[in-house]
C-alpha cells in the first residue's frame, strides 16, 4: 500500500515531441541520403518526420528550399562548440591545424550520406549549389583562414600565401581521404590518425618560410 502510494505520487515525465521543423530536417536529411535529391518526395519526406505534407510546405515552400535548410542545418551556422573552431592564442599553428584536421573529420564522418548525395547530384540544384558548397566549409574553414592569416602575419608562414587558398588545399585533402575511405575497400592500409598528422606535416612543409 505504501509503494503504490509513493508511485503514484511520482512526477510524470513528460517527453515532448520536437518542434515539426526539426523533425521534417532530421527525416529529409535521412531520405536525401537514402533516395537522393532528385528520388526523396516531399511525400516520403513527411512521412518519415510523421507530419502532414502540408506541415512540410508550411515550413519550407518547397523541396529545393528544404535542400538548402538541410544543408544549412549539417553544415552551416554556429554549430555547438563553434568557440573551439577559433583559433586559440598561443598555441602552435601545427596543434592548430591538428585540431582542426580532427573536428573537420568528424563533422564529415557524421555527415557522410548527406555529402554523398550532394556530390553527385548537387549540379542539378543551382539554387542550393552554392549553399552547399560554402555551408561543407563554414565556420571551420572561416577560422582556418583567419588562422592561416595570423600565421603569416606572424612569421610562421611564408609571406604572399593566400590564406583562403592554403585552407581550401589543407580541408580538401581531409575531405578525399574521407571520400576515399568510404568508398574503396582497400582505404585501409593506413589509419585515420596518421593521415592526418602525414596531411599537417606536409602542409606546414609547403607554406614554411
Amino acid at each position: 500500500m505504501q509503494v503504490s502510494t509513493y508511485m503514484a505520487t511520482l512526477p510524470r515525465v513528460i517527453r515532448r515531441r520536437p518542434p515539426a521543423r526539426q523533425l521534417l530536417l532530421s527525416a529529409a536529411a535521412r531520405v536525401f541520403a537514402r533516395d537522393g535529391l532528385d528520388g526523396a518526395t516531399t511525400k516520403a519526406i513527411s512521412r518519415e518526420a510523421g507530419v502532414n505534407e502540408v506541415t512540410l510546405f508550411r515550413h519550407f515552400g518547397s523541396k529545393e528550399r528544404l535542400i538548402e535548410a538541410v544543408v544549412g542545418s549539417a553544415f552551416g551556422g554556429e554549430p555547438r562548440g563553434a568557440d573551439d573552431a577559433r583559433p586559440a592564442a598561443m598555441r602552435t599553428l601545427r596543434a592548430d591545424l591538428e585540431a582542426f584536421s580532427g573536428r573537420y573529420e568528424a563533422l564529415l564522418m557524421a555527415n557522410l550520406p548527406l555529402i554523398r548525395t550532394m556530390i553527385g547530384e548537387i549540379h542539378r540544384h543551382a539554387d542550393c549549389q552554392h549553399q552547399a558548397l560554402k555551408g561543407i566549409f563554414w565556420p571551420m574553414r572561416s577560422a582556418l583562414v583567419e588562422r592561416l592569416g595570423q600565421a603569416c602575419s606572424a612569421g610562421e608562414a611564408r609571406p604572399g600565401l593566400n590564406p583562403a587558398v592554403a585552407a581550401d588545399i589543407f580541408a580538401g585533402s581531409i575531405l578525399s581521404a574521407v571520400l576515399r575511405r568510404a568508398t574503396l575497400k582497400n582505404a585501409h592500409e593506413y589509419g585515420q590518425a596518421d593521415y592526418r598528422e602525414a596531411c599537417v606535416d606536409l602542409f606546414l612543409r609547403g607554406i614554411a618560410t
